[in-house]
């Protein structure tokens, strides 16, 4: 639904069943950091028959591409039982796949797919280049979005989290209102000399020390919130 409302859906995911892989418009294969397919998902059948590889009849295609990068399908069976030593182990299993990766992430270098993928990826590097010419900036944005919109999602969210919690906004405002009517009390009627200015500035120390540990709370934000960043 979301789709077809004109956004674009990004899925990481392993191995869905037919039903959900037959809506991907396009189909993206990784293992050990490189990239084995990227093209149209109704052509990749097609490109791992072009390279010698053929899904079986009545096969998951998302199933059959696991098959093939793990080289566990019928396809890389016979290589794999060939290129087999005597003394089987993980280290060769590992070997085996990862020369099985290799040979895949080459044949897709020479394909025409990804030939075509890096000349929209040149025109885009190029489109980019032109305007940071135009508008070469001072310091290069690492950030996706500016420092007014972060601001205003953060503060957004901030207020729901204390909508959400009232009991902890009631609290702050109880301990603020008693500290001002002792702080008022001890320094209630003082007068104009010497020591009512002495008086002043101590109440005005009191006050912005007061403060300053107040806001040491808002470490606790720090420390929750960062578990849900990382």
């Amino acid at each position: 639904r979301l789709s077809r409302r004109g956004r674009t859906i990004i899925f990481s995911i392993h191995q869905p069943r037919y039903s959900i892989f037959k809506l991907f418009d396009s189909l993206t294969l990784l293992a050990s950091g490189k990239v084995l397919y990227h093209g149209p998902a109704k052509q990749a059948l097609e490109y791992f028959s072009s390279i010698g590889y053929e899904c079986e009849p009545f096969n998951n295609p998302a199933d059959f591409f696991l098959d093939v990068i793990n080289g566990d399908s019928t396809a890389v069976a016979a290589s794999k039982e060939d290129h087999r030593p005597v003394d089987t182990g993980k280290v060769a299993e590992d070997n085996v796949n990862n020369s099985v990766v290799d040979v895949l992430h080459q044949k897709y270098l020479s394909s025409g797919l990804y030939q075509s993928t890096k000349e929209a990826l040149r025109k885009v590097e190029l489109g980019q280049g032109s305007k940071q010419r135009v508008f070469k900036q001072e310091h290069e944005i690492t950030y996706a979005n500016g420092f007014f919109t972060q601001l205003y999602w953060v503060s957004k969210r901030s207020l729901k989290n204390l909508i959400r919690n009232p009991q902890a906004s009631v609290a702050q405002i109880a301990v603020t209102v008693i500290l001002a009517l002792v702080v008022g009390a001890i320094f209630f009627g003082v007068k104009l000399d010497r020591s009512g200015i002495q008086n002043r500035v101590g109440s005005l120390f009191f006050v912005t020390t007061n403060q300053c540990f107040s806001s040491v709370s808002a470490i606790e934000l720090f420390i929750r919130d960062k578990k849900l960043f990382v």
